[in-house]
């Protein structure tokens, strides 16, 4: 029993580095591995696999995408090697996640990224980000994942930077922010409602943390449709894909 325990600790010392093949054709993504967290987030990909494929499968060489909640990069990274000629914007205002992400973003050579060091949301401020590092669950705008810890993040909205010429304009936006995704997509209503708007959104909802942030399902669906977006695929965790 000793020796088994041992052996199993031993698979997982670290830090280490994981790689990945056959997410971006001719390209080996890599990843530091710091902590279990990261392990499951950048090994298993946070049991999301089959949805980074799919975003991946929709990329385009010269694309640019908004990775809004990039924590370490399982999204960004393979992201960036396949829109080669194009750009990734990750989106992360947890400090330790985007120095983990800037190291990941490095051990693999790529340069056509920018690190937004902001939180996104309806209007500019300031808000409470409940976070406890890389090392623990996922930071979010309200205490939904049982975080108790809070630092101060500056908020902005996706409009307001664009205006301001601080970002290029998205083909692709990819949302991820534990419950906030109404929150950042009210901010970017005048680009979801132009000529320029992105041709995809892939969004992951985190229904029980909804009310938190006074919304739901419908009123998030209700407001895409009015955007002008069709839903055109549903995939939960563990269950198999609902094409619309």
């Amino acid at each position: 029993m000793k020796k088994t325990l041992k052996k199993i600790l031993n698979k997982f010392r670290y830090p280490y580095t994981c790689s990945h093949t056959g997410l971006v054709a001719g390209k080996t993504i890599r990843f530091h591995v710091n902590n279990p967290v990261e392990m499951f987030r950048l090994q298993k990909f946070g049991g999301e696999k089959d949805q980074l494929e799919a975003l991946l499968a929709l990329l385009k060489p010269d694309d640019v995408l908004y990775d809004i909640g990039s924590s370490v990069g399982a999204w960004s990274i393979p992201a960036a090697a396949k829109a080669s000629s194009g750009k990734v914007i990750s989106f992360e205002p947890d400090p330790e996640n985007r120095q983990r992400l800037l190291a990941n973003y490095e051990l693999n050579g790529l340069a056509n990224f920018q690190i937004m060091p902001i939180a996104l949301g309806d209007k500019p401020g300031e808000l409470e980000l409940f976070t406890a590092g890389a090392y623990a669950a996922s930071p979010s705008l309200k205490p939904v994942n049982k975080i108790s810890t809070s630092i101060k993040v500056k908020i902005e909205t996706v409009d307001d930077l664009i205006a301001r010429k601080e970002i290029p304009l998205p083909t692709v936006v990819k949302i991820d922010i534990e419950g906030a995704e109404m929150m950042a997509l009210q901010g970017m209503s005048d680009l979801l409602r132009s000529n320029h708007k992105p041709r995809a959104l892939v969004l992951e909802l985190h229904p029980l943390y909804l009310p938190a942030f006074d919304t739901n399902l419908t009123a998030i669906f209700k407001f895409l449709i009015e955007s002008n977006y069709q839903i055109a695929e549903l995939a939960s965790r563990g269950l198999a894909r609902r094409n619309w």
